[in-house]
């Protein structure tokens, strides 16, 4: 299989539906970031790539300040570039969980702002019951 082109064989990036009562949590969590890891998206589902900094949010500038200079327009063009690929990573992992729950979690994770914000609240659902479980075997 090759990986060149970056797309990567659907059965590859498989994992199985997490249940709706977190029976199987660990194996998904592991599953899932592992196929999460594979798609070059990891920093998304841990949080660590950031969303990038608008440059009128900068100090010194505010909602009426646009680009005056070469550089400006060079940072405004390259924060749009880069927002553009943040949300792509962001909707592609988001999407990777989503296609994996059932509509019962999904329904609760939906209106959260990134894919971090979405592991975070499934594993705050479902973590604890998980080490009692392991503990009991």
């Amino acid at each position: 299989m090759s990986t060149s082109n970056g797309k990567l064989g659907e059965d590859f990036l498989r994992i199985p539906k997490l249940a709706a009562d977190g029976e199987n949590w660990m194996m998904y969590k592991e599953r899932l970031q592992w196929s999460i890891d594979a798609r070059g998206l990891i920093s998304h589902l841990d949080g660590t790539e950031k969303k990038p900094v608008d440059p009128q949010m900068l100090p010194n500038r505010g909602a009426s300040w646009a680009p005056a200079t070469p550089d400006e327009v060079k940072e405004v063009s390259t924060y749009k570039m880069e927002l553009k690929e943040w949300r792509t990573g962001q909707a592609i992992t988001k999407q990777q969980i989503a296609g994996t729950i059932p509509n019962s979690l999904f329904i609760q994770i939906k209106n959260l702002d990134t894919a971090k914000d979405i592991f975070t609240h499934l594993s705050s659902l479902f973590e604890q019951r998980s080490r009692v479980v392991s503990v009991e075997l």
